[in-house]
C-alpha cells in the first residue's frame, strides 16, 4: 500500500512545484541597445555580439549606444632551460564605451589566465578556446549587470 501511495505522490509533488531554470531566457532588463560597434579581435568581438544580439530589439525607454574595443594577447610566461615555452600567459581586455543620450561612460574589463603548453597543438588550441568563451561570458555578463544599473 505504501508503494502506491508513494508511486502517485511523489510525481504529483514534484509536477506541482513552479521550477525555472536561474539563466532562463527571460529579459527582465529594462534597457536596450540600439547600436553595437566593435573594433579588435573578431572572435572574442562574435562572442560578445552573441550575448548581447536578445537586448537589442527591446523596447524600452533607456536605449544604449555601444562601443567595444577588444584586445586579445598570448605572451610566453616561462621557459624551460632549453629556451621551449612552458607556460603562456593569455590577456583579454574589453573596454566599453556606453552612450545615452548625452551621457558617456567608459568600462574597462581586463582578465588574464595561464595556459600550458601542451605537445598536442590541438588540445592547447580547444582548452584556450573553451577558457576564452568562459572568460568572455562573465566578462559581458558583469557589463549587462552594470547596464541595467545605470
Amino acid at each position: 500500500m505504501k508503494k502506491y501511495i508513494y508511486i502517485i505522490l511523489v510525481p504529483l509533488i514534484l509536477l506541482s512545484c513552479d521550477y525555472t531554470p536561474i539563466y532562463s531566457s527571460k529579459n527582465d532588463y529594462d534597457f536596450s541597445i540600439e547600436k553595437i560597434n566593435f573594433d579588435g579581435d573578431s572572435e572574442i568581438n562574435n562572442l560578445i555580439k552573441k550575448r548581447l544580439m536578445k537586448f537589442q530589439n527591446n523596447q524600452n525607454e533607456k536605449k544604449f549606444i555601444i562601443a567595444a574595443t577588444t584586445s586579445y594577447k598570448k605572451m610566453s610566461q616561462s621557459k624551460n632551460l632549453s629556451g621551449k615555452t612552458t607556460n603562456y600567459l593569455i590577456i583579454i581586455e574589453i573596454i566599453f564605451k556606453i552612450r545615452k543620450e548625452n551621457e558617456e561612460k567608459t568600462i574597462i574589463d581586463k582578465e588574464e589566465f595561464l595556459i600550458k603548453n601542451f605537445s598536442d597543438k590541438f588540445e592547447e588550441n580547444k582548452l584556450e578556446k573553451t577558457k576564452k568563451e568562459s572568460l568572455v561570458n562573465s566578462m559581458v555578463n558583469k557589463f549587462i549587470l552594470q547596464l541595467s544599473q545605470i
